[in-house]
């Protein structure tokens, strides 16, 4: 109750709601408040939104040019006149997507996965599946994952079904130095769930 009584009283609200883009901040203001943001964070998304529309208008955008881009361009704009807050970015993240669910601007376009990147997509998808490994396991000793896969798998997806027993014993013969103390049982116990992989 309190953010829709600080919109309703706003006068950046006003002022952004009587601009050409009066129904997407309306939509965007609707958002504000499902996600429950205290009044400081509503006020400072509207203002980081308000400061982007600015700028694109000044630069002559339309907002139809609007994607990721043309936002990180905006904040090292915004970032050389004054400091970026922690949820600036959320803020503007947010616009995008109300931008895009109202088929404003162009859908979010992924990079494709690098070969490493795609290996450890389907190693995950192996540890959770067929090893039985809880999410929490795998983010924890994600960097022994990622080193064992780059030095194993350089030759891509393809070689993840050509990891021998005999890769991970010479693997953790060589890096068991490497982790802590406290660590090193189960840094042991997931290096060892990479043998043998099924193919991919």
């Amino acid at each position: 109750m309190e953010v829709e009584e600080y919109l309703g009283r706003s006068r950046l609200c006003r002022r952004l709601r009587s601009g050409p883009h009066r129904q997407l901040i309306e939509r965007y203001a609707a958002r504000l408040i499902e996600e429950r943001l205290v009044r400081h964070g509503t006020w400072r998304c509207l203002n980081v939104v308000g400061g982007l529309l600015s700028w694109m208008a000044g630069r002559r955008y339309e907002l139809v040019d609007l994607d990721e881009q043309v936002v990180e361009r905006y904040l090292r704009h915004r970032g050389g006149r004054q400091s970026i807050q922690p949820g600036d970015r959320a803020a503007l993240k947010r616009w995008l997507l109300v931008l895009r669910e109202e088929g404003v601007i162009a859908p979010l376009v992924l990079p494709p996965l690098t070969p490493h990147e795609q290996i450890f997509k389907e190693f995950d998808a192996y540890l959770r599946s067929e090893r039985g490994l809880a999410p929490r396991s795998i983010v924890r000793h994600l960097p022994v994952i990622r080193r064992f896969l780059h030095e194993v798998c350089s030759g891509g997806v393809a070689a993840l079904c050509k990891i021998s027993q005999e890769d991970v014993i010479r693997y953790i013969e060589r890096h068991a130095q490497d982790w802590s103390p406290g660590n090193r049982q189960g840094d042991v116990l997931v290096v060892a769930c990479l043998s043998p992989l099924p193919p991919p």
